[in-house]
């Protein structure tokens, strides 16, 4: 999920998307086989670890190896703020501004198909993008794009992401708990002062950090945003002494994205892609199917598109260099492309049952077929404006 420097290295979130594909698709088709009730038990049978833990596998996979998808996006914002795309106000503008308005418009969209009962809890289903397709699909589309739209995209998307967690974190809670978040609070303190004193020590940082996720669990609060607080707690690169190298930041965000990207998020695909299409309730005609749909196809481009419109035509916000409205069209539709994070959030808004069914075939629909769309705009576009250079252009950008 690292920013791929070159074409050569755009094969990485390419192969990284191929295995989330596969994967999802691997699930589809073992739930919708003979075998899949076992593919049901497996995930969901509850197993006694100890006289006081009683888990799942999905359980494990949700709680536990989703922290460390939170923790490499939260690197990965460290790393933008400091040296990409969000280290410049003026350039922060347009991707901060057009995830917005990204988001809003999808669960207005949603919300009002869906304003009342237990329907109404999904709102904030299609408001994210996920960062490994929109690159990996931006590396199939993008050949004759340049670089600086991939910057744009992944910068819109993982703000987008930082929208999404927040509204977890202030919405999709269990009923908190006042004495395990101050305990929280305080190893989040803890963790914030050892990085601002530059501790290189990795069991304080995991010690403090594995606090933090159970006091987050016990407190009512989805314990992976244990991995964003400990992301951004982690000494920044000005307390480094030049001699030891990368800062902690970028040593870890390097190791940790294979096992992400190869470990953690395929295991996620297997364990909620598999969806029974013959299932109770599962169909195209419900509300939570429609806003799910419409916000992410529709909600996504017109309000990543129009917001960065209206940044660039009202001058608050700039177009990288070598970016032209004709690119930032394609990338509004790969904007549309959600699993990850919105099959996160379907889970914490539905129990196992028709209405996170419906939510989860609306992701599966709307998102190749956002990529579709893309790929005509790329291809209409293409025909009608010059060819743009990986470096850079061969035309000049058109101003804002």
């Amino acid at each position: 999920m690292l920013v791929p420097h070159d074409r050569t290295q755009r094969r990485g979130p390419l192969r990284g998307a191929l295995t989330l594909l596969a994967c999802a698709l691997l699930a589809l088709l073992v739930a919708n086989s003979p075998y899949g009730p076992l593919y049901r038990r497996l995930w969901r049978t509850p197993y006694h670890l100890g006289p006081w833990l009683v888990t799942t596998a999905q359980s494990v996979v949700d709680k536990g190896l989703m922290t460390l998808f939170f923790l490499l996006i939260g690197l990965e914002l460290r790393r933008e703020v400091a040296h990409g795309a969000l280290r410049h106000m003026r350039a922060m503008l347009l991707p901060l501004w057009a995830a917005a308005t990204g988001m809003l418009l999808p669960a207005l969209i949603y919300h009002l198909i869906n304003p009342h009962g237990e329907a109404a809890r999904g709102w904030a289903i299609p408001m994210s993008t996920d960062v490994a397709f929109a690159a990996a699909a931006l590396a199939v589309l993008g050949r004759r794009a340049p670089r600086s739209l991939l910057v744009l995209l992944l910068a819109l998307a993982v703000a987008d992401d930082i929208g999404a967690i927040l509204v977890i974190a202030l919405y999709y809670h269990h009923g908190l708990r006042p004495v395990p978040l101050a305990g929280a609070l305080l190893a989040f303190a803890a963790l914030f002062a050892a990085g601002r004193r530059g501790s290189r020590r990795p069991w304080l940082y995991g010690i403090l950090g594995g606090l933090l996720w159970g006091a987050l669990w016990r407190g009512g609060i989805d314990p992976p945003l244990a991995g964003v607080l400990l992301a951004v707690s982690l000494p920044a690169p000005g307390t480094t002494a030049p001699a030891t190298g990368a800062p902690p930041a970028s040593r870890l965000e390097r190791r940790l994205a294979p096992y992400v990207t190869y470990g953690a998020l395929p295991l996620f695909a297997l364990a909620h892609a598999g969806l029974s299409l013959a299932g109770p309730g599962v169909g195209i005609s419900g509300g939570v199917f429609l806003g799910v749909f419409l916000g992410l196809l529709l909600g996504k481009f017109c309000g990543v598109g129009g917001g960065a419109w209206l940044a660039t035509t009202l001058r608050f916000g700039a177009l990288p260099g070598g970016v032209t409205r004709r690119h930032l069209g394609a990338a509004a539709w790969l904007a549309g492309i959600g699993f990850t994070m919105a099959l996160f959030i379907a889970t914490l808004a539905f129990p196992p049952g028709p209405l996170r069914d419906a939510a989860k075939l609306a992701i599966l629909t709307a998102s190749p077929l956002a990529f579709l769309a893309a790929a005509a705009w790329m291809w209409a576009g293409d025909r009608q404006a010059p060819a743009v250079s990986a470096a850079g252009g061969e035309s000049a950008p058109r101003a804002p």
